[in-house]
């Protein structure tokens, strides 16, 4: 991996079939509520998702909420989204969510992003994946209480 990028990937099977788990996952407006730091996602568009459409997001890095903009970069309904971002310390980063069958029953959930930050905070692309680890599976993990708790995909209820 070269020093002006970092990478991090996180895998999670949750007890649900894909195509359930997915609809999780692209209603982007309620990423917040199982997201640790996400503050709002907003996607601007109508009708289903779709590359090109604009993403606007507000998260807390450091204690400190910034405004990150972007698109979706990469999309394959049922399977696959990536969103390409900037803002904050974010210089060009992308966060990508993947689904797939393990069984009928059960998906796996595979979150990763890379990318590069800004300025001096470059000195922490070996660190990254080491600090988004953890927050990864905390996030995968309430992901999944979610949908165990059998929420709507798009209710603003936070089941904690």
């Amino acid at each position: 991996m070269s020093q002006t990028m970092f990478r991090l990937t996180e895998s999670v099977t949750l007890g649900h079939p894909a195509s359930a788990v997915w609809q999780y996952l692209v209603a982007f407006e309620q990423v917040p509520l199982w997201e640790q730091g996400m503050v709002t996602v907003s996607r601007l568009a109508e009708g289903p998702p779709r590359i090109g459409d604009r993403i606007i997001a507000r998260r807390i890095y450091a204690g400190r909420e910034t405004q990150l903009d972007g698109h979706i970069s990469e999309f394959e309904d049922g399977r696959l989204a990536t969103l390409r971002l900037r803002g904050g310390p974010l210089a060009d980063a992308w966060v990508q969510y993947k689904v797939e069958p393990v069984d009928d029953r059960r998906a796996r959930v595979t979150y990763s992003t890379w990318g590069s930050l800004r300025g001096p905070l470059r000195l922490l692309h070996p660190v990254v994946h080491v600090i988004g680890r953890t927050e990864a599976r905390k996030n995968l993990r309430k992901l999944g209480r979610r949908i165990d708790a059998g929420v709507s995909p798009t209710s603003d209820i936070d089941v904690g």
